[in-house]
């Protein structure tokens, strides 16, 4: 039969007449696992300097972050469930890996003031909380607290569990627009004198902004 009576399917597997033209299937195969093999590479990479332990790496993070985080309640509590660095400030690498890759280039950039030493030592450090704080807590108002939302979930919650107080907050807060970081900031890291003030000047921006855009 010829080639030009066989089905695609058999021309596919048939032996070329040219020695070179086996260099397609197997230059494609060595591509595939090379890209495999990158990609696995990458994502190990991208989970390793994820790691609570890594961003300890950093002179700051170990004298001042660290002691504050193993202080708090997500570092240790009643469930034994821990929060890292990454569930606080990254995407969940499952559930968006682009935005995942994306935040971890846009952080990358803050090895630069660490090389600097602009937190280095404990007043550096106390001076630079309240800009450290704005700027984490804005991120939180605009974006509804999605990395909170990462793990809590107002509504997978048992109210009827939780003490009246908290119960009828959170029954509210949603209704009301109000997002996580409204009530729940100070967790982790301890707050700047000027707590109130911060979160009070970003509401009033916001609600500025807010204003402006529906006009």
């Amino acid at each position: 039969m010829t080639d030009s009576k066989k089905g695609w399917w058999a021309r596919l597997w048939s032996r070329p007449k040219s020695k070179w033209l086996l260099g397609i299937p197997l230059g494609g195969f060595v591509a595939v696992a090379v890209g495999a093999t990158a990609l696995q590479t990458m994502n190990y990479t991208l989970h390793q300097t994820s790691e609570t332990e890594f961003c300890y790496m950093c002179h700051s993070h170990e004298q001042f972050i660290r002691p504050e985080y193993e202080a708090s309640s997500h570092f240790t509590n009643q469930s034994g469930v821990q929060a890292g660095c990454k569930d606080c400030h990254l995407p969940s690498m499952e559930k968006d890996w682009l935005a995942y890759v994306t935040k971890k280039i846009i952080v990358s950039k803050d090895i630069i003031p660490e090389l600097r030493g602009v937190i280095s030592t404990r007043e550096k450090y106390e001076a630079y909380r309240p800009h450290g704080a704005e700027k984490v807590w804005r991120q939180y108002k605009e974006d509804d607290s999605k990395y909170c939302r990462q793990c809590h979930s107002v509504d997978n919650m048992d109210l009827e569990a939780q003490d009246r107080f908290a119960s009828r907050r959170h029954a509210t807060a949603e209704r009301r627009g109000q997002t996580c970081i409204d009530c729940h900031y100070g967790i982790v890291h301890e707050l700047p004198e000027n707590a109130t003030d911060i979160l009070a000047r970003i509401d009033e921006e916001m609600t500025a902004e807010q204003e402006q855009e529906e006009e």
